[in-house]
């Protein structure tokens, strides 16, 4: 298990506009597990993550990670601002140079579309991006097309796209810009994928589906197991209807479902698409409806570890800033310990064990509406860890995971990750 696996990634996984369908698009993985919220009405809506939405009237901190021409930036920009016509919440874009974004975004090539869940974008450092987009694939593919046929030759491969753009630059497709760009800040404003809807999917789980992706994607089973054919639970719909129009849905092909089903992905926000951002961060109110129990963690510094010779072990100390909303909800401190690259310490034991892994944690129930200070003025969260627990790991390199987890038993939601964070490598020394 990998500590990147634990990134809420979320991918567009859509047909392109290409007429030739060989060109494969990046396509949509989400490496965590997330969830949603119970609400009373069945409008047509779609699925989010109500535990990662900012709060309502936010105004969202955005900047551009180097590159990217200053037209293709304008038109990713006048993209992302489609939600704010029906969400109370905005997209401030400040210069690459600014200190602190809560969203940062990067037009490159190779990494594929994707974006991270609404709130967790926190977890990030400050130089790493939370949304990217591979402009490759932005290009205006049937005017190269045409440039390249007027040459005699064929378009084949993304390459001779890329080499066309060396020369032509600036050519870009407007629809498809709009399609990927909206998707990808619905992501950030706290929406999931609408194929997850349970029960309406039936995918064809046999080897033909698990070659094409891992042919066309290089996804492994497990990936295409969790990217495409899990589905969430009931309570992450909103208890609304299955919208087939929203923009957060998949291309579906008949040949990747046992009944033929299949679905052309929408380029525009649906109805329920608008509905639902409306109801999440609605303008004449001042919280959403749907509001759960949930806490923010903010202003993380770092973790410090100490070797803690008079009490034998590892103490860790996370600093941070922590604040409740007017509901309760059971939060669980955790650190976990990984090798230098990242890979959790398996183990099969009842004690210092989260998940099957070498850990330790506290829980604790807050109080609402308040706000906590850790580790910054005084030392008032230890983290420990006995070295008798872990004697294979004394002398290695490690890293600690951090991470705030949190229950909420009135919708049957139970450790939900909030946050998470790692130290630099460090050796353990008894």
């Amino acid at each position: 298990m990998k500590k990147n696996n634990l990134l809420v990634l979320l991918f567009i996984f859509f047909a392109s506009s290409l007429k030739a369908q060989w060109l494969n698009t990046p396509s949509c993985s989400a490496d965590l597990y997330t969830t949603m919220f119970k609400a009373i009405d069945t409008t047509t809506r779609g699925v989010a993550d109500n535990y990662l939405t900012w709060e309502n009237g936010t105004t969202i901190l955005v900047k551009f990670m180097p590159g990217g021409s200053k037209d293709l930036r304008n038109k990713v920009m006048a993209t992302a601002k489609t939600w704010e016509q029906y969400a109370n919440i905005k997209f401030k874009f400040l210069p690459d140079t600014a200190s602190f974004t809560n969203l940062r975004v990067k037009l490159g090539k190779g990494e594929g579309h994707n974006s991270l869940v609404g709130t967790q974008c926190s977890s990030i450092a400050q130089n790493e991006q939370t949304i990217n987009f591979d402009t490759l694939t932005f290009s205006d593919q049937d005017y190269y097309r045409a440039k390249l046929a007027k040459k005699g030759v064929e378009l084949t491969n993304w390459g001779q796209i890329e080499t066309e753009m060396k020369t032509d630059p600036g050519r870009w497709s407007v629809a498809e810009i709009g399609r990927v760009v909206t998707h990808e800040f619905g992501h950030s404003l706290g929406l999931l994928h609408e194929q997850s809807f349970p029960g309406i999917i039936k995918w064809n789980k046999s080897d033909s589906v698990y070659n094409y992706y891992a042919q066309t994607q290089k996804w492994s089973r497990w990936k295409v197991d969790f990217n495409v054919f899990e589905a969430n639970k009931q309570t992450y719909t909103n208890s609304s209807a299955y919208d087939p129009k929203s923009i957060m849905h998949y291309d579906v092909k008949p040949w990747q479902t046992l009944d033929g089903y299949t679905l052309k992905a929408s380029k525009v926000l649906s109805e329920g698409d608008k509905s639902m951002i409306a109801g999440l961060y609605p303008k004449d109110k001042l919280k959403s409806a749907f509001v759960v129990p949930k806490v923010t963690v903010t202003k993380f510094i770092k973790v410090d570890v100490v070797n803690n010779k008079q009490k034998g072990g590892l103490s860790i100390y996370p600093s941070f800033e922590l604040t409740t909303n007017d509901k309760l909800g059971q939060v669980y401190f955790i650190a976990q310990l990984t090798d230098e690259k990242g890979n959790f310490f398996l183990i099969n034991r009842e004690v210092y064990n989260f998940s099957g892994t070498v850990a330790t944690y506290l829980e604790a129930n807050l109080k609402a509406n308040t706000k906590m200070v850790y580790n910054k003025t005084k030392k008032n969260l230890e983290l420990f860890l006995p070295f008798n627990m872990i004697p294979e790991l004394q002398g290695k390199k490690i890293k600690v995971y951090f991470s705030v987890y949190q229950n909420d038993i009135v919708n049957d939601v139970m450790f939900k990750q909030l946050y998470f964070s790692n130290t630099n490598p460090l050796s353990i020394t008894k």
